[in-house]
């Protein structure tokens, strides 16, 4: 089985930020945060990342529930007027992203489409680089850059069906800056696309936790 994540980047708030909007969200979603090992990397809780730089890094559960989850990070980046994304990959085959800003989403990219349809059901989900870097103007990101990494294809166009996926020096996949693990057309790119934003994924664990259904209130005859 390839990798299946969903990993949320707050730009500019620290973990104990968004985890005081999580609960906040969470609370009017009728849950409790619970806590959980910190040191136990069962992906059936949260991890929420320490502040590293310019990021905050919470990755999901393995679940793939997608709307209410969508919800909480539009509910993080109201609560302190800062932007982010929702970046995925998808068993390795393909990744994705969704950017959010004042609490609402503005652009969404799916690598690969037509296998699945789309995550984001019908909303466009070409990408638009212009969006991303005017999010982040003091990462100073290269536009052409970002144009590479959110590089969108369809395996039903023909174009596509004689790529030498095993040949690095094929310029239709070649990487979208030297240095890079992978191809732009490879899935990984999740973790190359990250690496052009700053972001470090290697920061301590602060806090793991799942979400839980709040008991009903007792009422006495």
């Amino acid at each position: 089985m390839g990798t299946f994540r969903r990993t949320n980047l707050f730009y500019g708030v620290d973990h104990e930020q968004v985890y005081a909007a999580l609960e906040e969200f969470w609370r009017r979603e009728e849950h409790t945060l619970k806590l959980e090992d910190v040191n136990d990397v069962n992906r059936d809780s949260y991890a929420l990342r320490e502040r590293r730089g310019d990021w905050t890094v919470l990755e999901w559960t393995r679940g793939w529930e997608w709307d209410l989850r969508r919800r909480a990070q539009l509910y993080v980046s109201r609560a302190y007027d800062c932007p982010g994304l929702l970046v995925f990959i998808y068993d390795d085959d393909f990744w994705g992203c969704e950017l959010f800003h004042h609490g609402t989403a503005i652009d969404q990219f799916q690598q690969e489409t037509d296998n699945i349809g789309s995550f984001f059901g019908d909303l466009p989900c070409q990408g638009r680089p212009d969006l991303l870097l005017a999010q982040f103007p003091a990462l100073d990101l290269d536009i052409e850059h970002a144009r590479a990494y959110l590089t969108h294809y369809s395996i039903d166009d023909p174009a596509y069906e004689d790529i030498d996926w095993e040949n690095e020096h094929d310029p239709r996949n070649s990487p979208a800056r030297p240095g890079d693990g992978y191809g732009r057309l490879e899935g990984g790119v999740y973790w190359d696309f990250q690496n052009f934003l700053g972001v470090d994924h290697h920061a301590p664990v602060w806090r793991r936790f799942t979400t839980l259904p709040q008991a009903p209130t007792r009422t006495d005859n």
